[in-house]
């Protein structure tokens, strides 16, 4: 559990934790990420093993696809948002749903991204939840 720890130390990189299924996804998200900051990111491919880590894991943001195996997106969100360690984490929706379905889960508007999407769009909302660490180090 060190990083967790570690993960909350005033300097260190700021975690981002994605939670997605979906490999092709997953691998864009990994070379976006690298290429344009200096975070460390950490992938769960299932709601109910991000369920298990993401309290402990003491990540500054959060990226959750809705539809998940084991347990859904939404429903981890609302699991999130009411544990003590994870209420006031950043949490970025990841959806190709439509309004009304969003409303039958329970979802508010929030930060909320439409598949498919561009990685600007993606990156706007992340420079402006996580300014990049380097720029605020100098």
């Amino acid at each position: 559990m060190a990083e967790a720890t570690d993960a909350k130390r005033p300097g260190a990189r700021k975690l981002i934790a994605i939670v997605e299924d979906d490999p092709g996804l997953n691998s864009m998200f990994r070379d976006m990420l690298e290429c344009v900051g200096d975070w460390n990111l950490r992938f769960f491919n299932d709601g109910q093993e991000a369920k298990d880590c993401l309290p402990e894991l003491g990540a500054h943001l959060i990226l959750l696809d809705v539809g998940l195996p084991n347990l859904d997106g939404a429903s981890l969100y609302k699991i999130l948002k009411g544990h003590s360690k994870t209420k006031d984490t950043p949490i970025i929706m990841i959806t190709g749903s439509h309004d009304w379905e969003l409303h039958r889960m329970g979802l508010q508007s929030g930060l909320l991204l439409r598949k498919p999407f561009y990685m600007h769009e993606l990156m706007s909302f992340i420079s402006a939840l996580l300014p990049d660490t380097r720029e605020a180090s100098q």
